[in-house]
């Protein structure tokens, strides 16, 4: 049983100890975005938190928290991109060192940040090796701990931080929240902040339509494991299946699913450029997408949904507005 009150007070925590690392990032609304979904959004900007997307949260509270003998040895962790580049920062803020798992066909802006931030990169195929069996050796042979990218307690009471800033600055009652699902962290950490508040509030996931796990996970009430991994436009959400630990929390949360085909990624990125002139990744816009492709679900309600992510190529950007166009 999950005691919601004292996990809450997990997350106050974590937002103490963060507080100097991470920025407290804007919120935003858009009457025409409103206008088009009948609904009043309320969304969090963490596409322009420091390294770019809300994973610094998780990966500072986790860090956070290590003692001197294991701030020594270092820690190690696993990502596509942006975990990587939330540990990689944290470790130097904090004061300690980082290896990271990566697999050669991620993003290279997210490549190139995570080594400037002062991490070593170990690349992987996605399609042959085991990036968890990577990172487990590697914290194995050299006593580094591992960071999981959602699986962690401390990770999700990080995540969890954003939607307490929300809470913490404006005084409004949320109907529902659809946030971005790869492993489920952040979906967890903000259901946590918000059933504490808002007993009523409907929870969703947000995933691409060939990434749903949780979306079927939820469905069957049992861990569902992504089979036909083709690579997609959502880089940061290609993940088989939710976490142990997180799928436990949004269980009891009674979180549901949703999930976007890509021209609805694609129209909220246009959407989010044009009305608010940021540059949204795939994944960080896929709540706005699920909305968009299901808004029977929000109609005349009050919406929490979070840009968790602005790492994305310019050309490959680009590229992608571009197919809307056509």
């Amino acid at each position: 049983m999950l005691e919601l009150k004292k996990e809450l007070e997990k997350i106050e925590d974590s937002f103490a100890r963060i507080s100097e690392i991470v920025y407290q990032t804007p919120i935003l609304s858009s009457i025409s975005i409103n206008k088009a979904l009948n609904a009043d959004i309320i969304f969090k900007a963490e596409c322009l938190q420091e390294t770019g997307s809300f994973k610094l949260r998780g990966a500072s509270s986790a860090i956070s928290v290590l003692s001197e003998d294991e701030k020594s040895k270092g820690v190690v962790a696993f990502s596509s991109g942006n975990h990587a580049q939330g540990i990689a920062y944290a470790a130097k803020e904090i004061g300690t060192s980082a290896k990271i798992v990566m697999p050669y066909d991620a993003p290279k802006i997210k490549i190139r940040k995570t080594k400037e931030y002062g991490a070593e990169v170990i690349f992987y195929d996605r399609e042959k090796d085991d990036r968890e069996e990577i990172g487990s050796r590697i914290a194995l042979e050299e006593r580094r701990k591992l960071i999981k990218p959602f699986d962690d307690l401390n990770v999700i009471y990080g995540q969890g931080t954003a939607a307490l800033e929300v809470i913490n600055e404006i005084n409004t009652k949320f109907d529902l929240s659809v946030v971005c699902c790869s492993g489920g962290g952040l979906a967890a950490g903000t259901g946590i902040v918000l059933k504490n508040n808002f007993r009523d509030c409907q929870l969703y996931t947000a995933e691409p339509k060939d990434w749903n796990d949780h979306e079927k996970s939820f469905t069957q009430d049992k861990i569902i494991t992504i089979k036909d991994r083709q690579h997609g436009i959502c880089d940061a959400l290609e993940n088989p299946q939710p976490g142990e630990i997180t799928f436990r929390i949004n269980s009891f949360l009674k979180t549901k699913g949703l999930s976007a085909d890509d021209k609805y990624i694609i129209q909220s990125m246009q959407m989010l450029y044009d009305e608010f002139d940021l540059v949204v990744e795939p994944s960080g816009a896929i709540g706005l997408a699920c909305l968009l492709q299901n808004k029977h679900i929000c109609q005349s309600k009050k919406v929490f949904t979070i840009l968790s992510g602005g790492n994305i190529d310019p050309n490959r950007y680009n590229e992608l507005l571009g197919m809307d166009d056509g």
